[in-house]
C-alpha cells in the first residue's frame, strides 16, 4: 500500500514567505531611517552649538613658581613597607587552592560502605 501524499504539507499561503521576508526589510530599512534621522538630528544640534561659542585663544599656562621651596613643603616619609600586603596576598592565594582541593575532594564519590567488609 502506497502512500501518494507528500510529506510535507504546506500549511500556508503560498506568499507567506515572501510577506515575511518582506516585513522584515522594510522594518530593518524603518529602523535604519530612523537611525539616521537621529544622527542628522544631533549633528545639527551640535554644528549649532559650535557656531555660538567664541572662538578660541591662546591656551592659559599654568604660573612658574620655585619648586625647590615647595618640595621643603612637604612632609617626608620613610619608604613603604610591602611585606605584609605580599604576606596577605601569599595566603589568600594558598586559601583559594585549599578550598579548590575540598571542593574537589566532595564532589567525588566514596566507596561504597559494605557491612562487614573492613576498608
Amino acid at each position: 500500500m502506497r502512500d501518494d501524499r507528500p510529506r510535507f504539507r504546506h500549511r500556508g499561503k503560498p506568499l507567506s514567505l515572501v510577506k515575511i521576508l518582506a516585513a522584515f526589510g522594510l522594518g530593518f530599512a524603518l529602523l535604519a531611517g530612523a537611525q539616521q534621522a537621529y544622527v542628522w538630528a544631533i549633528h545639527r544640534q551640535i554644528v549649532a552649538q559650535q557656531a555660538s561659542l567664541p572662538p578660541l585663544g591662546k591656551a592659559v599656562t599654568a604660573p612658574k613658581f620655585d619648586t625647590k621651596f615647595a618640595g621643603s613643603m612637604l612632609p617626608k616619609f620613610g619608604p613603604i613597607d610591602t611585606r605584609e600586603g605580599q604576606r596577605l596576598a601569599v595566603e589568600g592565594a594558598a586559601r583559594r587552592i585549599d578550598l579548590q582541593n575540598r571542593a574537589a575532594m566532595n564532589a567525588v564519590p566514596l566507596p561504597p560502605r559494605i557491612p562487614g567488609f573492613r576498608r
